[in-house]
């Protein structure tokens, strides 16, 4: 198992309220796909000085591969909400090429 937080039976009982509550994983909701979520995460990392135990809105429940991919995201620093697209097919990030204005005529 993980080091602290995630040794501890407090983040246990969370874990499992957190999939009780929302079993799907929320990225793959949002995408318009019904994925099981097997991991919590937190929306805030706690390095960024976010709580161990936040209330279950600061956490996450995602599937292990929107896990693995919002986690290397953040360690190269890009903003992980923006990629993908929308259940439309619409890029996720509004400065993506696609969305440009200034087309040529």
């Amino acid at each position: 198992m993980a080091a602290w937080p995630y040794s501890t039976a407090a983040w246990q009982r969370l874990r499992r309220l957190k999939l009780k509550h929302q079993p799907c994983c929320e990225a793959c909701l949002g995408r318009g796909w019904i994925e099981p979520a097997s991991v919590v995460d937190h929306r805030v990392p706690i390095s960024a000085g976010g709580s161990p135990y936040p209330p279950l809105e600061g956490l996450c429940s995602l599937c292990v591969p929107c896990h693995n991919g919002k986690s290397g995201s953040e360690q190269r620093g890009e903003d992980w909400s923006r990629r993908g697209c929308d259940v439309f097919g619409r890029p996720n990030d509004l400065g993506h090429h696609w969305y440009q204005t200034d087309k040529p005529k």
